[in-house]
């Protein structure tokens, strides 16, 4: 890799220490339990844990060039790829090993050092060697044998002072501080200076002086949550004054009232009674001109606090706002360099990079973004060759689109120009690795068989590289984006290549949220997550099989009470219309109902603690004004719950008051499209709900998924007849007594025969066709 230098070299190494220092604290401690010892369903996730820190850490190393870290974090990977897969245990000996792996390579981290030199020193070649001989011989893993030890191996004699980390302790130094200046912890604060600089005896101390000062990033950060905790101050002094001004009204009102009944009982009232009626007259009068006057301090404070704070939390956010490019311009040197180790060419393209987002999110964009990279040069983008022989540009392109879609949202669209994630492979990857059937491989549409490629070890590649291969990349870029409350959607059209849409927040900590209530709970729902908020009447919901659906953008999606995501009991409602979240997109898109709205608000996320660091739909806890802790729920979370639950049919009926017929789901089974066309245009005219099918295999995997009200079928189909299916179904247990209308023309007595005999309800000629009759039969034969 060609050297990098100049202040780029600096820049690049400043996050590299920052990153390169978390991932050891992470490594350490994981090492630590394995030595200690953990239990089998914990030791799983702890070769995962460090499987994944020294993959992105080897990728870190690439991008700044420093080779012998990226050649050992390399053989270490492959190391634990031989834990993950066959579920070995570390012996005690091994573990110390390993141990002694790490404290070189936080040697050669510390070293800092690009030269070819320092990957052929005695410490790493001999780790090395020795990583290859257990992943060869994975039973010396779990074994007791003796253990070979740098200071066993080598003399001391053959180290340079540098080296002697493991073989000689007495020679260890401590690392060189970093200087202030150099630490990627800090952030440059420029002062506006109105005054002019006093000159004294002191003058040529602050000569040197400027208008700036360094301040540590955590330091920042701290006083940015601090800000950011008076939302909560903020939101409850908006909820006093609301409800002062409800006081103030409610009061106004009662005035009026009272007013009103004293005008008619004067007349009859002693001179004693109206003195003290004046009196209370007096009293209550001079009580609501209080109230007014508390509402309207109340009112001017709720005016003065929101803009202060809001003051104060826009410039505190602004001096944590990065533009893209601070994290972007790493990754052309690293496209470069690996394009060619790879002998292909490939050129990064970006637009966009201005936009300012939370330079906390940028840095845990950091590894997702190299992970999607690496994958396109290795297996995704062709060589120039290949390129060429299908009509292709020579150069690959790989592309990064940013643009701010909202306040509080940005969108990373990323592409390539490769071949695309070949799905049939994915899919025999899954079914060699046993997570799903040749069967359930066989039904699954493109979008399905897409979202497999975030499973851990999931890759196309028949070959594990120093690049990519190891099947991490795309589940380690979704458990990101997600971590902080994001959304990703894939795509990649066969032979086009990839694109990646991430719709990320602005701020990592306060967002605006929608406030609702399910099941006499109150939750937040991140607005960035939501992309429709609407009424549903009832009479809108269409139930079959056991399931409900609403029409969205013009087709039907799956409805879901928030109550069954969330396990809440559910009270019924008299209600003509419920409101509905819209979350997701494409297959994933879900209608989530919920009791009540009360509204957007900014609210302040908070952690759950260490002991729940991972709970299914929630992903923190935010103060509201009225001083009430409400989940914030997670919404890629909720939309694989209501999935779930919507497929399984565990639904508690979204609907609470239904007038009218319930609207039958019809199946049409039919390979041409006028008849097909036809059949449907004629029964939704009659108020039907039609879904169709282009031959009788369809239609089978259609009932399997979903039984329908009532089934239409044409005969004569490719790969499956209307005999065949009406026989097949007829079989399931579940469709016995399903109404089957056989729609052809095959007019014979002994057609007719063989569908009474095949189990068809009713059998009608296509010559002699009456949609009158075909009406007048379903809706005998559905009730």
């Amino acid at each position: 890799m060609s050297k990098i230098g100049g202040d780029l070299k600096q820049r690049l190494l400043n996050a590299f220490r920052g990153e390169s220092s978390d991932r050891m604290r992470v490594l350490s401690t994981d090492f630590m339990r394995l030595e200690k010892g953990c239990a089998k369903e914990d030791l799983a996730l702890v070769v995962e844990s460090s499987y994944r820190e020294l993959h992105s850490l080897k990728g870190a190393a690439r991008a700044v060039g420093l080779i012998s870290v990226e050649d050992f974090c390399q053989t270490f990977e492959s190391f634990f790829s031989v834990l993950k897969k066959q579920g070995l245990t570390p012996s005690s000996k091994t573990c110390a090993l390993m141990l002694g792996w790490l404290d070189i390579l936080e040697d050669l981290l510390r070293a800092e050092d690009d030269s070819a030199d320092a990957s052929a020193s005695p410490q790493m070649l001999l780790a090395i060697s020795r990583m290859k001989e257990l992943a060869e011989s994975p039973a010396q893993i779990e074994g007791d044998g003796p253990s070979v030890y740098v200071s066993d191996t080598v003399p001391k004699s053959e180290f340079s002072p540098e080296e002697s980390v493991v073989a000689g302790k007495e020679n260890m130094t401590p690392p060189k501080p970093v200087s202030p200046a150099a630490s990627n912890d800090e952030i440059e604060l420029h002062q506006e200076q109105g005054l002019e600089p006093r000159k004294n005896d002191n003058a040529h101390v602050s000569a040197g002086m400027d208008d700036t000062v360094r301040v540590s990033s955590s330091s920042l950060t701290g006083l940015l949550l601090q800000t950011e905790e008076l939302i909560s101050s903020r939101n409850s002094q908006k909820n006093r004054a609301r409800e002062l001004s409800e006081l103030d009204h409610s009061f106004r009102n009662f005035l009026k009232l009272f007013h009103s009944n004293s005008e008619g009982r004067v007349s009859g009232l002693s001179e004693e009674d109206v003195k003290q009626q004046a009196q209370m007259t007096e009293a209550l009068e001079g009580f609501s001109k209080k109230i007014e006057a508390l509402n309207l301090s109340a009112r001017k404070a709720e005016w003065d606090l929101t803009s202060k704070v809001d003051a104060l939390l826009n410039d505190f956010k602004d001096s944590m706002l990065l533009p893209f490019s601070s994290l972007l311009e790493v990754f052309p040197r690293m496209v470069r360099n690996l394009s060619m180790e790879q002998g292909k060419e490939c050129r990064l393209e970006t637009s966009g990079e201005n936009v300012r987002i939370d330079r906390r999110i940028l840095e845990m964009l950091h590894d997702p973004l190299m992970h999607m990279i690496r994958n396109s040069i290795d297996h995704g983008i062709e060589s120039k060759e290949e390129r060429l022989r299908r009509s292709k540009s020579p150069v690959g392109i790989i592309n990064f689109s940013i643009t701010k879609t909202d306040r509080d949202v940005v969108k990373i669209v990323y592409s390539d120009n490769g071949r695309g994630i070949d799905q049939e492979r994915l899919k025999a990857v899954a079914v060699s690795r046993g997570l799903i059937s040749a069967e359930e491989a066989e039904k699954m549409d493109r979008r399905a068989a897409l979202e497999l490629i975030y499973i851990s070890g999931m890759s196309t590649s028949e070959i594990i590289t120093d690049i990519s291969g190891r099947g991490l990349g795309m589940a380690i870029v979704r458990d990101k984006i997600e971590s902080f409350g994001g959304s990703i959607i894939l795509a990649s059209p066969e032979g086009k290549g990839i694109r990646i849409v991430m719709n990320i927040p602005v701020a990592l900590t306060s967002f605006r949220g929608i406030v609702v209530e399910s099941g006499s709970r109150l939750a937040v729902v991140p607005k960035s997550g939501i992309r429709k908020v609407m009424l549903v009447r009832q009479n809108d919901i269409i139930t079959a099989g056991g399931k409900e659906t609403v029409f969205v953008f013009g087709r039907p999606i799956p409805l879901v009470a928030l109550a069954d995501i969330l396990e809440l009991e559910q009270g019924e409602t008299k209600a003509d219309a419920i409101a509905v979240l819209v979350v997701g997109k494409g297959s994933k898109a879900v209608a989530i109902s919920v009791d009540d709205l009360h509204g957007e608000q900014e609210v302040m996320a908070k952690g759950m603690g260490p002991l729940l660091k991972r709970v299914r739909n929630v992903s923190g806890f935010s103060m509201l004004g009225s001083g009430e802790l409400a989940p914030i729920l997670h919404t890629p979370d909720m939309v694989r719950s209501a999935l779930t639950i919507h497929t399984r049919g565990r639904v508690r009926s979204v609907i609470h008051k239904q007038e009218g017929q319930v609207i039958k789901n019809v199946l049409v089974a039919e390979d041409s499209i006028t008849s097909r066309m036809l059949l449907k245009n004629v029964l939704e005219a009659a108020g039907y709900h039609v879904v169709t099918a282009m031959n009788g295999l369809d239609a089978l995997q259609k009932i399997e998924e979903s039984i329908p009200d009532v089934l239409v079928s044409d005969v004569e189909m490719p790969h499956m007849d209307g005999f065949t299916l009406t026989s097949k179904v007829r079989q399931m247990d579940s469709c016995s007594s399903l109404p089957i209308i056989l729609v052809t023309s095959l007019g014979s007595p002994e057609d007719r025969e063989r569908g009474v005999e095949a189990g068809a309800d009713a059998y009608i000629i296509k010559s002699d066709f009456d949609q009158g009759n075909l009406l007048e039969v379903i809706a005998r034969l559905a009730g």
